[in-house]
């Protein structure tokens, strides 16, 4: 099989990819060691910027339809509120945070795809890749267990935090694990705070985080201790139950958990986004932990950028400064969302008393100063590293 792109991995930043390429009229290739989209309970936030590459790629509307939106983050300890973050006043045509669950946005980009006359390889496992001349060779096994080839000019590796295409291109991505864990709960909850708002609660005890889902539900994510990186189990309703009162909300009730995890949090950069003709996005680029809901945004914006560049590329454009250009753009954005997403963890999740103390100060004060709240807004909304406006060539139609 040959072909101009191949991509590695069928998540949000491998569909947008495709979804690009699509678009421009380059061909490509998607293959996928899975069977579709996720079904379990992972990335929930998708901001301002994100949802202007998807709304180029005719996807936000969908997912707009589908989820829920809020305009502010709450910042509170024990009910009492210290600070907003106004996401309304951000200078975008979406000026919110929509709360769909990821399983519900890969959905729309297999749709958006599908309707671009693609569909993935599924159940296709990427096992190597190396480079032979001007091409690089794929090789893997198909559902069936046979092996498979693809030759392609270009690889794209997003393939998440364990990928096999930046192990090949001999791309390292050292991280530290944080010895602060998730827990991670899909909720029916009554007497819940209110659900026009996500609501951030540190407290001495860890942080508490609230998102209203569609349909009255709400997702939870809780920090715990994890001395030496062990997983968490995911946790019980009486877990989740005990954890709201022990964090403020002493009247919540938990009624059903849907979902519920335990996630393990990283954070780091790959040394670089690329190699040659191979280039990296999303978690296989960069990891991060949750803390502001940016990492499938993040990952959203490289795929795009990584599409239009790949275009001007099949459209004449020397590679070597195309992709060098790529490279550039992407890891400056990491590089601000993995200090700024580092900085908030370690923020948040400090819990000794005199830290509580300080910490529940600071965020009293900040809340006072509307540049504060205007600049933490710009920042976890994504706005200023979208594509369009880091220097990115403009994605073509076919």
């Amino acid at each position: 099989m040959n072909t101009f792109v191949c991509v590695v991995g069928a998540g949000p930043a491998g569909l947008v990819t495709a979804i690009g390429l699509a678009r421009a009229g380059v061909p490509f290739v998607l293959l996928d060691a899975g069977h579709g989209p996720v079904t379990e309970s992972r990335g929930l936030v998708v901001h301002a910027g994100a949802l202007e590459v998807l709304d180029e790629l005719d996807v936000a509307g969908d997912l707009l339809r589908e989820g829920t939106l809020v305009r502010d983050f709450r910042i509170a300890v024990r009910g009492r509120a210290l600070m907003r973050i106004p996401l309304g006043e951000v200078p975008s045509r979406f000026p919110y945070v929509l709360l769909v669950p990821q399983a519900t946005t890969e959905a729309e980009l297999y749709a958006r795809l599908a309707e671009l006359g693609h569909t993935p390889l599924s159940g296709h496992r990427v096992t190597g890749a190396r480079q032979d001349g001007d091409h690089y060779e794929i090789t893997g096994e198909d559902p069936g267990g046979r092996p498979f080839t693809v030759r392609a000019r270009h690889l794209v590796g997003a393939d998440g935090l364990h990928s096999t295409v930046r192990d090949a291109i001999g791309v390292g991505l050292p991280r530290h694990t944080y010895d602060t864990a998730f827990l991670s709960a899909d909720v029916d909850m009554r007497d819940g705070p209110d659900p026009g708002l996500a609501h951030i609660m540190p407290s001495r005890h860890g942080l508490l985080f609230l998102a209203p889902l569609p349909r009255g539900r709400w997702r939870l994510i809780i920090s715990v201790r994890s001395p030496g990186g062990r997983r968490p189990d995911p946790p019980s309703r009486a877990e989740v139950q005990g954890h709201l009162r022990q964090r403020g909300l002493p009247r919540a009730t938990i009624t059903t958990v849907h979902k519920s995890a335990g996630v393990l949090l990283h954070h780091g950069i790959a040394d670089d986004f690329g190699r040659g003709r191979a280039a990296l996005a999303g978690d296989a680029a960069h990891v991060h932990s949750p803390a502001g809901g940016m990492g499938m945004n993040t990952g959203i914006q490289d795929a795009h950028d990584l599409a239009a560049t790949l275009a001007t590329i099949h459209r004449g454009e020397d590679a070597a400064t195309a992709l060098a250009g790529y490279r550039r753009r992407r890891m400056d954005a990491a590089r601000q969302v993995v200090a700024f997403t580092d900085r908030i963890m370690r923020l948040v999740t400090l819990d000794t008393v005199a830290v509580h103390v300080l910490r529940t100060s600071a965020f009293a004060l900040a809340g006072l100063v509307p540049a504060i709240r205007r600049r933490v807004a710009l920042m976890v909304s994504c706005t200023t590293r979208t594509p369009a406006r880091t220097g990115a060539p403009g994605l073509p139609s076919a």
